[in-house]
């Protein structure tokens, strides 16, 4: 059973009802988090982003604040279903995926930590497919192993199974195995 969590404020009901403001606050929030997923799992980032949050505020008039998921989930939930439906897509056409360009790094040891993201975006870009998504979601945007088995139509072991194996492939990737 999910605890029921109240919404802290009421942008989800004013950006249903075309508030821009509560819809730019809403963007502002989640849209990193939606980015990211965009960016490390599609051909094309920035149409899948614009086609999420189309996606998102045509179906926010179904989100419940006071329901078991908090609005990120539920926006990040949308965005990885869309995501795994582009992909079925290209699989039928035989398309391949390419990473997108990586962001600028902060401040600090700005050289070597993007030396070292630069390894890791080519060693998740080596994975299959289905290997990047599942370490992607689950590493990068911390969605539960279940919840990705269900948007993604196959069994929790599979998942698992494919969680595993990129990792030990990732290792190897980067010369730690």
């Amino acid at each position: 059973m999910h605890a029921v969590r109240p919404d802290p404020d009421d942008r989800p009901l004013r950006a249903a009802r075309g508030d821009e403001a509560a819809r730019a606050s809403i963007v502002a929030e989640l849209g990193p988090r939606v980015w990211g997923l965009c960016r490390r799992l599609s051909s094309e980032p920035e149409d899948a982003y614009q086609d999420v949050w189309g996606k998102v505020f045509a179906a926010l008039h179904r989100f419940d604040p006071s329901g078991p998921a908090s609005l990120s989930t539920w926006v990040v939930t949308i965005a990885h279903r869309h995501l795994v439906d582009l992909h079925r897509r290209r699989q039928v056409r035989g398309e391949v995926v390419e990473l997108g360009d990586l962001p600028a790094p902060s401040a600090g040891d700005a050289v070597e930590r993007a030396q070292r993201v630069e390894r890791l975006e080519q060693a998740l870009g080596r994975l299959p497919e289905a290997h990047r998504r599942v370490v992607v979601l689950h590493h990068l945007h911390e969605r539960p192993l279940d919840a990705i088995a269900a948007d993604e139509g196959v069994a929790l072991g599979t998942v698992k199974s494919r969680l595993h194996r990129a990792r030990a492939r990732l290792l190897e990737l980067l010369g730690e195995g």
